[in-house]
């Protein structure tokens, strides 16, 4: 799970989402909606908008995106993750999840962040509860390596931009950050605290009885 976080500014935090919305009005209703395997329309949108800024921005990006993905670590929300997902969490997975929250935009991901439950209200989830198998998904994992991914596109190097990365660490230190106190981890094949903490998400999946406990 994370380590920590710099201090995010407003002009990073501002900065960051007009990209993101960028590329997800160009991936159009995808945007939106639940995917399957494979790169999301998000993602590679958003792989294009990357290779149009300088180098050092695309790792700033790259920064800002674990950071955010660092707010979005509690238990609630790993709690959402265990009930959208099928019953399934790990760390891997989790990290998915978190950045596929990106990919959802500003004001969900914001949303998430306030109240977990909210993500209830989103289609994609609305989506995912009403399906009839285990192949539509929140997480997005190639999100997470767009800036990568741009970055090689601008170098031709696969290596590139994770020693700018590692650089860029060094220059600017990221202090651990310490425990949220009620950020506990909860037993989260217990039904009764689905219903108590993320009534909206219970309600929406154990309707459909597609969560095996």
């Amino acid at each position: 799970m994370s380590q920590g976080a710099r201090k995010l500014s407003a002009v990073d935090v501002d900065r960051f989402w007009q990209i993101v919305e960028r590329a997800r009005e160009a991936a159009g209703p995808a945007a939106d909606r639940a995917r399957q395997d494979g790169p999301s329309a998000v993602a590679e949108a958003l792989v294009v908008e990357l290779t149009r800024l300088p180098l050092p921005e695309i790792v700033a990006f790259d920064q800002t995106l674990s950071d955010l993905c660092d707010l979005a670590d509690t238990g609630d929300i790993a709690a959402a993750c265990w009930i959208i997902e099928r019953a399934f969490l790990s760390d891997d997975r989790f990290s998915d999840f978190r950045a596929g929250l990106i990919g959802l935009g500003r004001s969900a991901f914001e949303a998430v962040i306030t109240e977990p439950d909210t993500l209830a209200e989103h289609p994609a989830v609305q989506e995912i509860s009403t399906s009839d198998g285990h192949d539509l998904w929140i997480g997005d994992e190639t999100l997470l390596f767009a800036a990568p991914e741009a970055y090689e596109q601008h170098t031709g190097d696969p290596d590139a931009f994770w020693d700018a990365a590692d650089a860029t660490e060094v220059n600017t230190a990221r202090p651990t950050r310490a425990p949220k106190p009620n950020d506990e981890r909860w037993d989260l094949r217990n039904e009764d605290e689905w219903r108590r903490r993320l009534p909206k998400l219970a309600a929406l999946f154990l309707t459909h009885r597609f969560i095996q406990g």
